[in-house]
């Protein structure tokens, strides 16, 4: 596990990215989880979750009925199985345990939580009900604001929104060129990966 942290002053600020941190991801059990050959999962994984059409969706620039067409046009997946490759994408995105039992350790020391993440608007608009969510003192999605990480702005974007102090942010992510990127701006960062050393870290850090 990698740790990144510019800790200069308290944290009383948390920003936490979803996939693979708040709730489960996992492109290889998406494709598994499908009743379709090899062949269209190999063209799924390359064509959809893997292109960059998949990355249009999380940028706000495409919608799903756009992709979806987009890639049944240059390959031989149908339009229908694109369109349930990307509803059980959604579905799949359920909360991970232990990283609900830690935001409830952190709402009870209240200490503010942000959420601040690339996602479609679809795929928002599917799971925004989750109870979790009310946890959150404010949402940045990156579909819906057509601005996503690692880009700068996006944290900007957040911190303006929501009157943040830099220097008492700790923003946590699964991806490290994101984390860099807080780190750059002047936020704390912690690179996240799903491990009891890893959650006992944070809570260290913030508990």
């Amino acid at each position: 596990m990698m740790n990144l942290i510019n800790r200069t002053e308290e944290l009383n600020a948390v920003i936490f990215d979803l996939g693979n941190v708040i709730l489960n991801w996992d492109v290889d059990q998406i494709l598994e989880s499908l009743t379709v050959d090899n062949e269209e999962k190999h063209l799924l994984r390359e064509e959809l979750f893997y292109h960059q059409d998949w990355l249009d969706l999380d940028h706000g620039i495409q919608s799903e009925t756009r992709v979806a067409s987009n890639i049944s046009h240059r390959c031989a997946l149908n339009q229908h199985t694109v369109e349930f490759a990307l509803h059980t994408a959604k579905c799949s995105l359920t909360p991970i345990v232990e990283s609900l039992s830690l935001m409830q350790e952190i709402s009870d020391a209240n200490i503010e939580m942000y959420c601040l993440s690339n996602m479609s608007r679809e795929t928002y608009q599917h799971i925004r009900n989750q109870a979790f969510f009310r946890m959150f003192n404010g949402i940045v999605i990156s579909g819906i604001e057509r601005c996503m990480k690692p880009n700068e702005d996006i944290f900007r974007l957040l911190v303006h929104r929501y009157e943040l102090k830099l220097q008492n942010l700790l923003f946590i992510d699964d991806s490290l060129p994101n984390v860099d990127t807080a780190i750059r701006l002047g936020i704390n960062g912690f690179h996240f990966k799903r491990s009891n050393r890893c959650y006992a870290k944070l809570r260290e850090l913030l508990l």
